[in-house]
């Protein structure tokens, strides 16, 4: 039986995709301006792409999800191999 889409579902990936966008871009600036300040910058923004991520996890459309899963790991491997290459 397929789960009920939620009426807020199209929002929530919006708002999902829309904070990796912000968390890319944060983990970005960090990697070519290495700072303490970047760094942290970089970390709260995957934090909160993290948490608009995992709302998603049960939705519909797992295709999406996997792929958002894909690049929230992505921008969390290269914030870490950043912060190693410091």
């Amino acid at each position: 039986m397929e789960r009920p889409q939620s009426i807020h579902e199209p929002n929530q990936f919006t708002e999902a995709s829309s904070a990796l966008d912000k968390a890319e871009n944060a983990v970005a600036q960090a990697q070519s301006h290495t700072s303490d300040t970047s760094l942290r910058q970089a970390e709260n923004s995957l934090e909160h792409a993290t948490r608009a991520v995992q709302e998603i996890q049960e939705a519909q459309n797992q295709i999406a999800v996997e792929r958002l899963n894909k690049r929230l790991e992505s921008a969390e491997q290269t914030l870490s191999e950043t912060r190693r290459t410091q």
